[in-house]
């Protein structure tokens, strides 16, 4: 019997020694595994809404890149809300809306400058310098593009594209008429005057929306105010009744008394304005380095085209230019995913293999387009990127209030509601009660 109460303590003694020692050899935990690991092995489905200005035949080019990631990462559903055509007059405030509403997406399109800034004074956007970090970003973009997108030292986006602005026109046409490129502000207006001549209107503009107005105003300002003027009247240190800026307004006045401006233009959308172009009725648009994937949209020639940058009797000669960047609402519900996609999207690997219109603009380094393919887009990009000097769009250069103002007086101008004195006195107000705000 006692043999069998010492088997029995013996018994017992094994397993909780078995059990004593189980219990100090504890498992190890795993390392935690990166953001997009961990998005890739989850089960959590999770929607990531993502907010841009793509038109429709650029979300069925985007549709393949968002697949590709929806495979890689299954649990992630991408949803694109589109607000196509507007322009910064319409976009920024439905972001507004939202992210007011308290229901943002979880990142958006957004240009520079100013039309970014509000959005990062508010403290609405993430500060992505931890992502810049976790995901390499350092080094994969072009230098000045970063710059440009930079507040404060600190990164709240990350660059999309590196664009530039300039006259488009069809050369095929232009070489029949004998029309030549040109090189001083007097022989674009001369130019103009030929096409009049010749049954055609100089330019097509779309002023719905008042951006597509303002490029050609922007060019009037840089010629007869200078760059350093220019530049002066953008951070608002020049003031706007000067006399280059009644000049600008008077010069724009002419261009529509001539008739080398599209007739009744305030109404028509930026996107129409391209009808007069390829139909040979209008000689110009002022366009940018995506005008060639517009082409390619519109099933035009594009041996036919070509564009040069404005005369504006100034050197170095500068052009209209800005970045382009994806941002994160601080009230993002699914940030690391929203920062998996920017990752993704931006990778000079997708963006090869996927050599949709969107990316022919890349502000990625190592990410060219093939030059048999686009070979305007390839010249816009050896100009954009050894560029001396450029100058934004006023749209980028003020916040959206003073860009109300502006494009008040701007349509004043064009219906000729007030003169260019009074519009330039006007405009100079509008700064002076943004200030005094």
């Amino acid at each position: 019997m006692s043999g069998r109460k010492n088997l029995t303590k013996l018994l017992v003694f094994a397993v909780l020694a078995s059990l004593l020692i189980s219990a100090c050899v504890a498992t190890p935990p795993q390392a935690a595994a990166p953001a997009g690991e961990q998005a890739a092995g989850s089960t959590e489905q999770i929607t990531l809404r993502w907010a841009n200005i793509i038109s429709a035949s650029g979300q069925e080019q985007w549709q393949a890149v968002v697949d590709a990631f929806q495979a890689k990462y299954p649990n992630i559903r991408v949803v694109s809300e589109s607000t196509a055509g507007s322009g910064a007059a319409i976009y920024p405030d439905v972001l507004k809306t939202s992210i007011a509403s308290g229901s943002p997406p979880d990142l958006f399109f957004m240009w520079g400058g100013s039309i970014a800034q509000p959005f990062i004074d508010a403290g609405q956007v993430m500060d992505l310098g931890p992502y810049y970090d976790k995901f390499g970003w350092h080094g994969k973009f072009a230098p000045w593009v970063v710059e440009r997108i930079k507040s404060n030292g600190k990164l709240y986006g990350v660059p999309y594209h590196a664009l530039g602005m300039g006259f488009w026109y069809n050369k095929t046409l232009w070489n029949e008429k004998g029309w030549t490129v040109p090189t001083t502000f007097a022989e674009q207006e001369e130019l103009c005057a030929k096409m009049k001549e010749q049954g055609m209107y100089c330019v097509s503009i779309g002023g719905k929306f008042g951006w597509h107005t303002m490029r050609i105003l922007d060019y009037f300002l840089e010629h007869h105010c200078g760059p350093e003027l220019h530049d002066k009247l953008n951070r608002l240190e020049e003031r706007w009744d000067h006399q280059c800026v009644i000049d600008s307004y008077a010069t724009f006045q002419k261009w529509i008394d001539n008739g080398w401006v599209v007739p009744d233009f305030l109404t028509v959308s930026p996107d129409d304005s391209r009808f007069p172009f390829f139909a040979g009725e209008a000689g110009l648009v002022l366009e940018g380095v995506w005008y060639e994937g517009v082409l390619k949209d519109n099933e035009q020639n594009i041996a036919d085209y070509d564009f040069y940058l404005p005369p504006t009797d100034h050197e170095p000669l500068r052009f209209s230019a800005f970045p382009e960047q994806w941002m994160i609402p601080v009230g993002a519900a699914h940030p690391d995913e929203a920062a998996l996609f920017i990752d993704f999207i931006t990778s000079p690997e997708v963006q090869t293999q996927y050599p949709i219109n969107d990316f022919a603009n890349s502000a990625t380094i190592g990410v060219n387009p093939d030059c048999n393919e686009w070979p305007l887009t390839c010249k816009w990009r050896e100009i954009i990127l050894s560029a001396e000097d450029t100058y934004p769009p006023t749209d980028q250069a003020f916040v959206k209030e003073l860009m109300d103002g502006f494009f008040e007086v701007q349509d004043a101008i064009v219906a000729k509601r007030m003169t260019p004195e009074e519009g330039a006195a006007l405009m100079q107000r509008r700064v002076e009660e943004w200030q005094a705000r």
